[in-house]
């Protein structure tokens, strides 16, 4: 899928899927760019929530006994939004194809429909942008005994590794880690590397949304530069 894409789209990194099973409403924030080595590189972004939270249960991962909400409340998630679009505009200038999972905040998709974007989409990574009550910032992946995607671990915590790397060097946090956590729906439904950055509410803000944006981005460019 990527490689007609690329053929067929040569100097546009904008993709757009629209998945009856999901919503509508998934679009993709991209611009023009020169075509580079960047333009085989399909990264998918998860702003996390949405505007009205969705407690009907599903499983937190194939084949699980334990459900967890679709959609849990998360008062961040126009923040989270905010920060995504700026993410994917940085993402798409440097020649990356970029997805959304969501281009606005009403909207009804499930944590196992927003990793099936990704599942679908032919891939490299996907990055969810996501809030966080506590100070400070945490970049969460799987562990390495997730019962859900083996394999995804060894490139999960080194886009993860490279994010916090990044974002912190970009600004000051001083509170930061790489959380290994198989609790996460999204990341466990996800067939990629898949990393979830949690971002407190008091670092979040206007002013400095282009600097996360930026470090999380540079981030990105990192760990595809390691691989």
């Amino acid at each position: 899928m990527k490689n007609n894409i690329i053929k067929n789209l040569s100097k546009s990194i904008v993709l757009i899927l629209l998945f009856a099973m999901i919503s509508p409403n998934i679009t993709v924030q991209a611009k023009q760019a020169e075509k580079n080595d960047n333009a085989s590189k399909v990264i998918v972004i998860d702003p996390s929530g949405q505007e009205k939270a969705n407690n009907r249960k599903e499983p937190i991962g194939p084949g699980a006994f334990k459900t967890v909400p679709e959609v849990s409340e998360e008062t961040d998630y126009a923040s989270n939004l905010q920060i995504a679009q700026k993410v994917g505009v940085i993402l798409a200038d440097r020649g990356y194809t970029v997805i959304l999972t969501r281009d606005k905040n009403n909207v009804d998709i499930s944590n196992s429909e927003r990793a099936m974007i990704a599942n679908t989409s032919d891939a490299d990574i996907m990055v969810v942008i996501s809030g966080r009550e506590k100070d400070g910032l945490n970049v969460v992946c799987q562990s390495e005994d997730n019962p859900y995607n083996y394999g995804n671990y060894k490139n999960g915590r080194l886009l993860s590794d490279a994010i916090l790397g990044s974002v912190t060097q970009n600004a000051k946090i001083e509170k930061s880690k790489v959380v290994e956590s198989d609790d996460e729906a999204v990341i466990n439904w996800c067939g990629i590397p898949t990393t979830k950055i949690e971002i407190a509410d008091e670092d979040a803000d206007d002013d400095n949304d282009t600097v996360l944006a930026k470090g999380i981005a540079d981030g990105i460019e990192s760990y595809f530069s390691q691989k």
